[in-house]
């Protein structure tokens, strides 16, 4: 059995993401993305045992990739209010310079690729997510609404989704003003 050649594989799936983002999930055919990718159609099929598997694969790998984009620079010593605060400001800027992240799970979510089972899965994948950890402590701590934590974390995200899109359609930088504005309207919305 042939190994797994790791750059080809983040290289599909990259050219994958920026494929969707244009084309739709509909679009992409598999012929297509491999000509994108400088790759032979059958390497694709090597790594994606099809077009399901791809999509399937693409998802986990975004859920990979945005768990480690959002937790540099925090430090265990920060106040709970200022770890939210940085991990909010990496989720924007990583959807700010990804516009093909949301435009993938936007899709996905609304897709016959997203069957209920994966609902479950999608759950667990939340509770992996560092805001996620953070609200379950500030709710420990009487610092955060006592919600669902799922809840929480899909208001803040919505909201920076929506920013992230109105900066990337607009090609406007978003101003420390302004996002200093919207963590004070975030936090207030969260906090008990």
């Amino acid at each position: 059995m042939r190994t797994k050649d790791e750059t080809k594989v983040q290289l599909i799936l990259k050219t994958a993401l920026k494929m969707v983002a244009r084309v739709g999930l509909t679009g992409l055919k598999m012929s297509d993305l491999a000509k994108e990718a400088g790759v032979a159609t059958g390497t694709v099929y090597i790594y994606f045992e099809d077009k399901n598997q791809l999509i399937f694969e693409l998802y986990h790998y975004l859920m990979h990739v945005s768990i480690n984009d959002l937790a540099p620079q925090i430090s265990e010593t920060d106040p709970l209010k200022i770890k939210i605060k940085k991990i909010a400001r990496n989720y924007l800027e990583d959807n700010i310079n990804n516009p093909e992240y949301g435009a993938f799970l936007e899709q996905y979510f609304r897709s016959p690729y997203f069957h209920k089972e994966d609902s479950t899965r999608v759950e667990k994948e939340i509770t992996k997510q560092p805001l996620y950890q953070l609200m379950v402590e500030g709710q420990r701590q009487s610092l955060i609404k006592e919600a669902d934590p799922e809840l929480l974390v899909t208001l803040v995200y919505g909201m920076l989704n929506e920013m992230a899109k109105v900066s990337v359609y607009t090609q406007k930088p978003i101003s420390t003003a302004e996002w200093e504005l919207t963590f004070s309207v975030l936090w207030d919305g969260i906090r008990s």
